[in-house]
């Protein structure tokens, strides 16, 4: 059987401001949850040019148990963000090691908004040419129909999305390591 294949969003999941919140130790009023923060620079315009120059500098928010319980999952790490290439450079700043990644790019070959409507239809196109099991990881899956949320369960897939403002929690991890798991 195929590895689990997890599309994750960056944005919302991983860069959440509060997402340290949810993985400090309750009982420890010290704890900072493994709080982290830094600054990406983008050079990848949104038809996945490399433009050769930082496009701007962004702030992002992780923590060190979120990364380190991603880096814990068997999977085949595949970034599906409006960050496309940038990707691989944020992920490296958050301390991800899965290797291989790569990246799913828009069908039409430029990242337009909303973003999860792109996604979703890579997500399905990928997933009818070179099925795999599959998470996705979105902030947004909320915010599609019922007609596409149903579509992507009924080819097998776990859908989690977090809300932005707290990222992928340790109830999400454990989620995705049942799904892991079971397949």
């Amino acid at each position: 059987m195929s590895k689990v294949r997890l599309y994750e969003d960056i944005d919302g999941c991983l860069n959440a401001s509060f997402n340290a919140r949810a993985w400090r130790d309750k009982d420890n009023p010290e704890d900072d949850g493994g709080y982290l923060r830094g600054h990406a620079e983008p050079q990848h315009n949104d038809r996945g040019e490399d433009t050769g120059f930082p496009l701007g500098r962004y702030r992002m928010e992780w923590n060190s148990r979120l990364i380190e319980a991603l880096n814990t999952l068997d999977v085949e790490f595949v970034w599906a963000t409006t960050w496309r290439r940038d990707a691989f450079a944020v992920g490296k700043l958050m301390g991800l090691i899965h290797h291989p990644q790569r990246v799913l790019h828009p069908i039409e070959g430029f990242t337009s908004f909303p973003s999860i409507e792109w996604k979703w239809a890579a997500i399905v196109q990928e997933q009818e040419f070179n099925p795999s099991p599959f998470i996705a990881v979105d902030d947004e899956w909320d915010g599609v129909s019922t007609f596409k949320r149903e579509a992507l369960e009924r080819m097998g897939g776990l859908l989690i999305s977090p809300d932005p403002n707290f990222g992928i929690t340790p109830a999400d991890i454990e989620k995705m390591r049942a799904y892991v798991d079971r397949h």
